[in-house]
């Protein structure tokens, strides 16, 4: 039983290693595509502007340049909140999914349903949990090139369940399988956390990932 836990252990860490190398590959990247060659653009750009003397042409560069700046400083900001939005550490995970859910709009129309209730998690809990959910949406949804994506956050019985409904219908090529959230161990993912992932479809929302954790109850202050 000790050996079987051990080896299914192993498993799991020997998969999020390679996740995160995954992560690392994309995020360098991004940061060779979309930051240095802007960097190198704007070398680029400095070292001719320096042998032109003409007013007018400098304004147009100083344009040019800030334009420049501001692209980086946006792509940073992306870059960095792929690493770990702050969002979700000081609003926590209802904030961070209804950000995550507007910031991907360009890439794949996403909605996000907000819980009726309070919701307490662990910091842990909370990252992984958002973690899980970013990665179902940019590794799984959006490579097949599901239609919509809905998000719903609800908490009952004592349990939170985090909904994630592609629209995909039968037939269509957005259709999700068991085997593309095994590549990400989902599974093993959300075992860690006490909780369960389930993959369901119906002809009404298409496929539907349903992560489901322990809630705690809100800590009320004394009157």
């Amino acid at each position: 039983m000790v050996n079987t836990s051990l080896i299914q252990f192993r498993a799991l860490l020997a998969r999020q290693q390679l996740l995160n190398q995954r992560q690392h590959k994309r995020l360098a990247r991004r940061i060779h595509d979309e930051v240095s060659q802007k960097l190198t653009l704007m070398a680029l750009q400095l070292s001719i502007a320096a042998d032109n003397k003409q007013p007018a042409a400098w304004a147009r560069h100083c344009k040019e340049w800030s334009q420049l700046i501001v692209d980086l400083g946006q792509t940073v900001r992306d870059i960095t909140n792929e690493l770990q939005p702050r969002i979700l550490d000081e609003f926590g995970l209802v904030a961070a999914l209804q950000w995550f859910s507007q910031s991907v709009a360009e890439e794949i129309p996403c909605t996000f349903i907000m819980p009726k209730e309070e919701i307490v998690l662990p910091p842990f809990a909370a990252n992984e949990l958002f973690g899980v959910c970013r990665e179902i949406v940019m590794e799984v949804l959006a490579p097949h090139r599901v239609p919509h994506v809905e998000i719903e956050l609800e908490q009952t019985e004592g349990v939170l369940r985090l909904h994630l409904r592609s629209g995909a219908k039968e037939g269509a090529p957005g259709r999700i399988t068991e085997s593309a959230l095994d590549d990400l161990a989902i599974h093993e993912r959300l075992l860690c956390l006490d909780g369960a992932a389930e993959l369901t479809w119906s002809p009404e929302t298409g496929s539907v990932v349903t992560l489901s954790v322990p809630a705690q109850t809100p800590v009320l202050c004394e009157a």
